[in-house]
Order: structure tokens, then sequence, then C-alpha cells
């Protein structure tokens, strides 16, 4: 005689239907600190030289375009930034420096003016400068994170992206939006506010592939009020260069005006 099979019924389901609710409800999104972790370890390059060519399109006219090259080097925590416009001829010399201490007021700035010959520390409304004539700010060109600004906090967790918020403090901006692909884990726009809304929006329109590392090799900063844009364009770059090729002088006061 066969046996009857066991009965399926609500309480046999409710085991493993209880199970998986339980699952999705302990399901926690990630935090920012986390994001940006992550975001470090899949991009980190301890140092870098690259050729740029820097456009700034005026709301008429022609574009003007700069030639430069750009030395990175992080040391722990720090990063360390060496600029210098190679032409045109009237801008060709001047060099900026640029020392990024995450989470401190350590942070510096210096520029060497070849005309004037001497180094200007940039700091204080200074920093609400544009560079060179550029879109870019002296402030718009030192690192942030949730670190150097307020609170922090996830605004969008998209399928494909995350948009992040962070209030900042001792800026010209009251707070930026960061734009982040959960694929490549690297920045796609970041959106400058202040009390009155986006001020400037900044997007990476490009990026190769080198091995493991994504290159934004085309960002464009937009200024909303003026109505002008200014690209930079990585035209040649070398990652993890050795310390033979970016010595610790390279970073140095005395370097500008010898450089």
């Amino acid at each position: 005689m066969k046996r009857p099979g066991p009965r399926v019924t609500e309480r046999t389901l409710e085991g493993p239907l209880l199970a998986l609710m339980a699952l999705i409800s302990t399901a926690r999104a990630e935090t920012p600190d986390e994001i940006l972790t992550k975001v470090r370890a899949a991009n980190h390059v301890e140092s870098s030289i690259e050729t740029l060519q820097m456009s700034i399109y005026p709301k008429s006219g022609s574009a003007q375009v700069r030639q430069a090259e750009l030395r990175t080097r992080r040391d722990g925590d720090t990063t360390k930034t060496y600029l210098k416009i190679l032409s045109p001829s009237d801008v060709a010399g001047t060099q900026l420096l640029q020392i990024d201490n995450p989470g401190t007021s350590n942070d510096q700035q210096m520029l060497w003016l070849p005309a004037f010959k001497r180094v200007n520390m940039i700091s204080g409304a200074n920093r609400k400068g544009a560079f060179l004539g550029s879109d870019f700010s002296y402030e718009d060109l030192q690192i942030r994170d949730s670190a150097s600004g307020g609170a922090s906090s996830v605004v969008e967790d998209a399928p494909d992206h995350w948009t992040l918020e962070t209030t900042l403090s001792d800026s010209s901006y009251t707070k930026i939006r960061t734009t982040i692909g959960k694929a490549d884990l690297v920045l796609h726009k970041v959106e400058f506010f202040d009390a009155n809304g986006v001020v400037k929006v900044l997007e990476v329109k490009k990026f190769e592939k080198d091995g493991a590392f994504s290159i934004p090799v085309e960002t464009e900063m937009t200024n909303v009020a003026r109505g002008t844009h200014t690209t930079l364009t990585i035209t040649a770059h070398k990652l993890n260069v050795s310390k033979t090729d970016l010595p610790d002088d390279t970073f140095t006061q005395a370097y500008l005006s010898r450089g």
C-alpha cells in the first residue's frame, strides 16, 4: 500500500520563507566610508607621471590650450602633486605644488610664477581664485573625501551607481555630490553646491584601462553660473614609477624655483 507523501501546507513553507525574509531584512546598505574604501583599493596608484592638455572654453571665442606635466606621489595617507605648465610661452614655467593630508588642516598649495620669480602660498580667500583662468579653482584641485568635510550620506543607491553627499566646512561650497560607478568603482561625476544650488559640475567623459587601473583620460569642469567649461585630457601617462623618477625634492618649495 502506497504511503501518502508529506502534506504541503502553509506551515511547511513557513520555515524557508521566514529564513529568506530574515536574510533580506538584515542586508545592510554600505556606508560612505565603506564605498570610498573600496574605490581607493580598486584604483590605488602609488605614483604617476602624466602629460596633460588643458583646454579653456570661454562663452565666446577660441579655446585657450595649455600643455602641462603632472607628477604625483603618495606617501602613506599624504598625496603630493607637482604641476608644471609647458606651453604656451606666456604661462610656460608656472608651477603648482600641492600637499594633501586628508582629514587634517595641514594641506599646502604653493604657486611659482616665473615673471615674479617667487613662491606664493595659496590660502584663505585665494583658494577661490581660478587656476590660470580655467574653470578649476585652487580649491577644486585639492583632494576631498568624507573626512575633509562634515556628515556624508548615500543619497542614491541605484543598480549601477552610488551617489554620496558630503557637507563641507571651510569651503566656498556648502556640499558636494559624488557619483561612483558600481562596476568600475570610479568617480563619474562631482556636483558642487553653494547656498543657491549647483554652481559647478565635474564629469569624467572617457576612461582608458591600464592593466587593472581605470585612467580618467578626459575630464570636463563646467561652471554653471558662467556658462564656461574646461577640459583636462591625459595624453600620456606612466603609473607606479620608481622613486628615482620622483625624488623627495620634487615636492618641495625649493624645487619650484629651479624646476
